[in-house]
Order: C-alpha cells, then sequence, then structure tokens
C-alpha cells in the first residue's frame, strides 16, 4: 500500500498548499477587494454548475469507480472505456442545456430583486457545466490510471494561482468584475486542458467505442450503477453546494458570501480526507474483484485513524484561534463562528468514517448508497427549511451539521452490518482526550498581537498533541511520518 501512503501525502500536501493560497485568496484579500454579494456570485455559480454537473453527468462516474477493473487492459486502450465515457457525458451535457434553456427564465425572475447579480452572470453557467463535466471525468479517468495526485495539484493548487492574479489584477483596477469572473472562467479550464494533454502524451486518450465488448451482464450493470450514480454522486457535494442555494432563496447572495468565507476554514479539516479518497478508489475496486476483504478493512481502519489524527488537530487549532480569525476578517463576518465549529464539527464526524462511502459506492451494496442519500437529502432539506429561517447561516450551518453527522454514521453500520468492518477504535477515544488537553493549553495564553499570537497558539496546539500521539502511539503512519522527518532532520544537523 506504499502507493497509497505516498500519493496520499503529495496530495494532501499540495491541498494545504491550495488551501494556503486559498486563505490569501479567500480569507485576506477577498473579503477586502470584493462586495459580499459579488464573493456570493462566484460561489453560487460553481455550486450550481457542480450541482448540475453531478445529475449531468448520468451517473457514469460511478461506472468508472467500480467497473473500469473489468475494462483495464493497455494494449487494447482498455476497450473503448473513455470513448464509452465521453458519448454518456456529451449526452448528459445536451440535457442539461435543455433543462436550462427552460428553467433560466424562472430562475432570473426568482432573483431579480433579492440577487441581481447572479442573474446578471448566470449565462457562464453552461461554460462552468461544461468544463466541470469534462474535469471530473478526466481527473476521475486519470485517478482508476493510479494518478491521483494530477488533478488534485491542478485543481487545488494551480487554478488558485490563476485566480490569485485575477484579484491582483481586480485590485489594481485592470479589469472589471466582469472581466474577472470571465477570467475565472477561463481559469476553472485551464486545469482541463493540461490533464487532458497529460493523458494524451501518456498514450491514455483513445475515443473508439467497443459496443461488442460490453456483453449483457457488464451492460446490465452499467446500466445500474449509472441510475443509481445519478444520485449517489450527489451525496458527495450535497452538503458543500446545497446549502449556498438554500441561503441565497432565503437571505440572499450577500449572506451567501459571508457563509462561503466561515465554511473555508471548516473545509481544512476534510482535505486529508479526499485526497485518501481519490487514491482509494482503484485499490478497493480492484480489492472487490479479488474478494479481497482484508485489504479493504487495513485501507478502513488506516483512512478512520490518520483522516481523524490530522483533522482533530486543525480543528483544535480553529476553535483556539477563533477569536484570532474574526480580527482578520471584516466586521461583517463577525456573527459567522457558529458557522466554523458547526460545519467542522460535521466534517470531524465524516472523517471517522473514513473511506465508509467509497468502500459501499465500489461493492455490490452501491445501492444502499442512493438510499441513504435520499436520507441525506430529506434531512438536509427539512433542516434547511426549518433552520435557516430562524438562525440564518448559523441555522445552515447546524442543518449541514445534522446532516453529515447523520449521514456518515448511518453509512458505517451498513458497512459493518453487511461486512463486519468497522473503523473504530480505542485509539480515536485518546485522540479526543489529547485534543482537550491541546485545546486548553492553547486558551491559556493571553491574547497577543494578532500575528504572534496565532503562530504562538497554533504551535502550543500543535507540539501538546503531537508529543500525546506520538507517546501513545495512536497511528501508526503518524509515528513513522515523525520518525522518518526526525531522521532527516538530525541527517542533516
Amino acid at each position: 500500500m506504499g502507493i497509497v501512503r505516498n500519493q496520499t501525502l503529495r496530495g494532501t500536501a499540495w491541498s494545504y498548499l491550495g488551501a494556503l493560497l486559498g486563505f490569501v485568496n479567500i480569507i485576506l484579500l477577498s473579503p477586502k477587494i470584493f462586495s459580499t454579494g459579488e464573493i456570493g456570485v462566484v460561489q453560487l455559480l460553481m455550486s450550481l454548475a457542480t450541482m448540475l454537473a453531478q445529475f449531468s453527468s448520468l451517473g457514469f462516474i460511478n461506472v468508472i469507480n467500480r467497473l473500469f477493473p473489468w475494462f483495464r487492459d493497455n494494449r487494447e486502450k482498455h476497450n473503448g472505456f473513455l470513448g464509452l465515457a465521453m458519448i454518456i457525458t456529451l449526452a448528459g451535457f445536451i440535457l442539461a442545456l435543455v433543462f436550462l434553456k427552460f428553467y433560466s427564465p424562472y430562475f432570473e425572475r426568482a432573483n431579480m430583486e433579492r440577487s441581481p447579480l447572479i442573474t446578471e452572470y448566470s449565462y457562464y453557467l453552461p461554460a462552468l457545466l461544461l468544463i466541470t463535466l469534462l474535469f471530473n471525468l478526466l481527473d476521475n479517468y486519470n485517478k482508476v490510471l493510479y494518478d491521483a495526485v494530477l488533478g488534485t495539484f491542478l485543481k487545488e493548487f494551480l487554478f488558485r494561482v490563476l485566480n490569485f492574479g485575477l484579484i491582483c489584477l481586480f485590485w489594481f483596477g485592470v479589469i472589471d468584475f466582469s472581466g474577472y469572473l470571465f477570467g475565472y472562467v477561463i481559469s476553472q479550464g485551464v486545469p482541463l486542458i493540461i490533464i487532458f494533454i497529460s493523458l494524451l502524451v501518456r498514450g491514455e486518450i483513445s475515443l473508439k467505442v467497443k459496443p461488442a465488448y460490453i456483453n449483457h451482464g457488464l451492460r446490465k450493470e452499467i446500466f445500474f450503477l449509472s441510475l443509481f450514480g445519478i444520485l449517489t454522486g450527489f451525496s458527495s457535494i450535497i452538503l458543500t453546494t446545497l446549502d449556498k442555494v438554500f441561503i441565497n432563496r432565503y437571505l440572499g447572495e450577500n449572506e451567501v458570501g459571508i457563509y462561503a468565507i466561515a465554511t473555508y476554514f471548516a473545509v481544512l479539516i476534510a482535505l486529508p480526507g479526499r485526497s485518501v479518497a481519490k487514491i482509494s478508489i482503484p485499490f478497493l475496486a480492484e480489492s472487490w474483484k479479488n474478494d479481497d476483504l482484508d485489504t479493504i478493512y487495513d485501507l478502513y481502519k488506516r483512512s478512520s485513524i490518520n483522516q481523524y489524527a490530522i483533522g482533530l488537530l486543525i480543528f483544535t487549532g480553529l476553535v483556539v484561534n477563533l477569536d484570532n480569525i474574526f480580527r482578520l476578517l471584516p466586521e461583517a463576518y463577525g456573527n459567522s463562528g457558529g458557522v466554523i465549529i458547526m460545519v467542522g464539527l460535521g466534517y470531524l464526524i465524516s472523517i471517522i468514517a473514513g473511506i465508509n462511502g467509497i468502500i459501499l459506492s465500489t461493492s455490490t451494496l452501491y445501492r444502499y448508497q442512493t438510499w441513504l442519500m435520499f436520507i441525506l437529502v430529506a434531512l438536509f432539506v427539512g433542516t434547511s427549511m426549518i433552520f435557516i429561517p430562524l438562525y440564518g447561516i448559523n441555522g445552515a450551518a447546524l442543518a449541514t451539521m445534522i446532516s453529515n453527522i447523520i449521514y456518515n454514521m448511518l453509512g458505517v453500520v451498513v458497512a459493518g452490518r453487511k461486512f463486519g468492518i468497522w473503523p473504530f477504535s480505542t485509539g480515536h477515544l485518546k485522540m479526543s482526550l489529547v485534543a482537550v488537553v491541546a485545546g486548553l493549553a492553547g486558551f491559556v495564553l493571553p491574547q497577543m498581537s494578532l500575528v504572534t499570537d496565532i503562530l504562538l497558539r497554533s504551535l502550543l496546539v500543535m507540539v501538546v498533541y503531537t508529543v500525546g500521539l506520538y507517546y501513545w502511539r495512536l497511528s501508526d503512519d503518524v509515528n513513522n511520518l515523525i520518525d522518518l522527518l526526525a531522521g532527516r532532520f538530525r541527517g542533516r544537523s
């Protein structure tokens, strides 16, 4: 499993470098340069494009993740798999265009007064949708070819470099907001072009289709995987997109902007899990094909404890630095502390579940993901309609947290009951205790100047937490990484 560990570390590194740059873009620059409405329209356009892409992909991402091992053959160009995927994806895009043609007039009327900017710039939605669809397709195809790092680098880091340049151009008056949005759409397309060229150079682009290869059994499996994938794929992004749509409906695009900035901090908790999930998919699919439950169980346990180790440290750091966060942000964002904590807790629970969702979606129980998704949608829509009118953006965060926790724990129960595998151990409890001690140590420090306070408070929490994890040997992978880094440091000194 060395490739899983190595690509996870590399993917996580790019994710956090991108998060650091995103911190500059979204936290330090955007609130001071853009209005909350301008921030909201960008977030809303991407949320709508992402949600539409999940449906208009016609569930074929699910087919890639589960069935590619049955097509894998380098000499035969994987038996026409990419060509089949491209045809289905473009068919889904055409269906989405038809939907937008009839839905756009209603959408514009509904948002004319409350969210005028989204009405003005909604014509960018088809382009963003097409870019998102094709990038998701090629990134997932590249991932099952055992390269999960390139897509992470392009989307998490390179795009943010380009966005930083656009923000600077807007800041210095070189472009107006219309020019910024146009550049933003172009920047979304750059990762798509690069990943296509990478696959082309490696000889992995072939648009030929081989209908004869797809026998009756395989064709039936593709149909049902796609059918259930239309809904199950939506579950992976529902809690990061639908909340903004509901906030826009009830509160307007200004509150979407505030909410988006606040949730950015909480998303940091989930970054390691995304890298683990991406690289685990091809190995899980091969393991299910070979009926290798031991490998699946090992990946499951490691993903849970390692993600929790990193996510818990980040969550603790956010909690002890909450005052510092709002010293960085303009006054308009001052009431969003509850958003950071509640959304962060939801993500923390989801990473305890490890790669549970990937295990179910690549197994013969992929249909269970659909039923869990129905529960998730019902929970989220119901709680959002109750809590957002009552508590505003904090109500959206509460709805997100409740839905996330119930959805992930139900998934854990399904995998436990059906396969006899559970991700939990006493290590999770000990980690939680270590985090409490580290958090208390962080709160003890008196308030200092902003930069000094952030650095010293965060450093103290990290040292106490890391020492506790290492002493109790709560994660072999974390201990091995610390030993490796310590050995390299001693070797250089």
